[in-house]
């Protein structure tokens, strides 16, 4: 899932991905940012959570988790 400007980057804000056993967080971001400079300029500051749960890059993924990218966001 992708929301805010995440979602902008990428076009959607729903995805559907396959990963590698042994894949983490960061490395579906990675995927993700491709060569989308947008999307790899939020890398230091989105939030990554897993089932809803906020996590560090380096957490592993697991069949069937739903990853959420939370960048950060502004109002006023």
């Amino acid at each position: 899932m992708l929301f805010a400007s995440a979602a902008e980057a990428i076009g959607c804000r729903d995805k559907v991905m396959m990963m590698p056993i042994g894949s983490t967080a960061g490395d579906l971001f990675d995927t993700l940012a491709g060569d989308n400079e947008q999307f790899l300029a939020l890398k230091e500051w989105c939030a990554i959570a897993i089932d809803k749960q906020l996590c560090p890059a380096d957490t592993p993924l697991e069949d069937g988790c739903t990853i959420a990218f939370l960048p950060p966001v502004s109002g006023g």
